[in-house]
């Protein structure tokens, strides 16, 4: 009867331990809202040589009070995976002309734009990481205007950034 009793708790304890073992573990991780949580963007891109150049008429200008957070755009990055370096860069382009950059002072980033050499045109922003090796652009756009400014200190732009490598 002993026999009997231990062959069953033996039996009870092998399934029990195959029901927890067996759980399928998924493949790739999914964020609340149910969709794939982007790849952490680690790149092998050396520190931008971004300048603006010396022959503009800086009489026309406009700042861009900015903070970058890259979680917004990848839930997958942690503290340890990424967080604003002092050499980090956030530059405005307008098409492939650097018209501003600048290094971040206490996680904000203050960039003091020049007039683009056309009228009307459209300013991007990018955004090197020194520690993931990457430059990321700014998904939204907008238009140059002399003296204009946007964001500030306590509302800060947040521009979501999507790498480009």
């Amino acid at each position: 009867m002993k026999k009997i009793m231990s062959f069953r708790y033996l039996i009870i304890f092998l399934v029990l331990s195959l029901l927890v073992g067996c759980k399928k573990e998924d493949s790739k991780p999914t964020n609340p809202s149910g969709t794939e949580e982007s790849a952490i963007p680690r790149g092998n891109v050396p520190t931008p040589d971004w300048q603006v150049s010396s022959d503009y008429d800086y009489s026309s200008s406009m700042t861009v009070i900015a903070q970058v957070d890259l979680t917004m755009s990848y839930p997958a990055l942690t503290p340890n995976d990424w967080q604003i370096d002092t050499t980090d860069l956030l530059a405005a382009f307008a098409g492939s002309e650097c018209i501003g950059v600048t290094k971040p002072v206490d996680n904000l980033f203050y960039l003091y734009i020049t007039s683009p050499s056309q009228d009307n045109e459209d300013i991007s922003l990018r955004y090197y990481s020194v520690r993931l090796r990457n430059v990321f652009q700014a998904d939204t756009r907008f238009s140059f205007v002399n003296g204009a400014r946007l964001g500030s200190v306590s509302d800060p732009l947040k521009p979501l950034f999507e790498s480009m490598e």
